[in-house]
C-alpha cells in the first residue's frame, strides 16, 4: 500500500558522492540551477525507482564520470523552509572504481580531485561541503555502513548501521 498523499508533498530526498581517491576529495563546479559556479561534491536527487545508494552511484557517473562503490553513509544533512520544503540529504563515502573525472557540461562544468587544504582554498564552497570534506578524507570516518535484511512479505531491505 502506498503512503498517503500528506506524506507526498513538500518533501524531497537528495545524497551526494563523496568519492575519495589517494587522500583527495572528489568535486564538480555546478554549471545550471541555483548555486552556479560553487563547488560541491557531485549529487542530486532520488528517483522514485531507485533506493539512495543506487541513486548516489549514477549521480556521481553521469556528473563526473566517475564509477563508484558505496562504502558507507558519512552524514545526513535535514532542513525545512517554505520555499523549498522538508529537504534530506544523505552524504555518502565512495571509492573510485574506474574513470577520471570528466564533466557532463550540462549541470557542472569542471569535476577534479582536491586535497583538503586546496578545498580551503576554493573561493566559491559552502560550509556544508568543506565539513564533508573533512569527515571525507579524515581517517576515522566514523560510517553506517550497509547491511542487506529480509522481512518475510516486505523484500529486502538496505539498513545502514554503525
Amino acid at each position: 500500500m502506498p503512503p498517503p498523499d500528506r506524506y507526498n508533498t513538500g518533501y524531497n530526498v537528495g545524497v551526494g558522492g563523496a568519492v575519495v581517491d589517494d587522500g583527495r576529495l572528489l568535486l564538480v563546479r555546478r554549471a545550471s540551477r541555483r548555486g552556479r559556479g560553487n563547488w560541491q561534491i557531485p549529487g542530486g536527487f532520488v528517483e522514485q525507482n531507485e533506493t539512495m545508494d543506487l541513486a548516489v552511484v549514477r549521480e556521481v557517473e553521469e556528473e563526473a564520470g566517475v564509477t563508484a562503490t558505496v562504502q558507507g553513509v558519512l552524514g545526513i544533512r535535514n532542513r525545512y523552509d517554505e520555499e523549498g520544503g522538508n529537504s534530506l540529504y544523505i552524504v555518502m563515502l565512495l571509492s573510485p572504481e574506474s574513470g577520471e573525472p570528466a564533466p557532463d557540461m550540462t549541470e557542472v562544468d569542471r569535476a577534479e580531485y582536491f586535497s583538503l587544504a586546496e578545498i580551503q582554498a576554493l573561493e566559491h564552497i559552502s560550509p556544508i561541503n568543506i565539513e564533508v570534506a573533512k569527515r571525507a578524507l579524515a581517517q576515522d570516518h566514523r560510517l553506517l555502513s550497509a547491511q542487506t535484511v529480509e522481512q518475510a512479505g516486505r523484500g529486502t531491505y538496505t539498513l545502514f548501521i554503525g
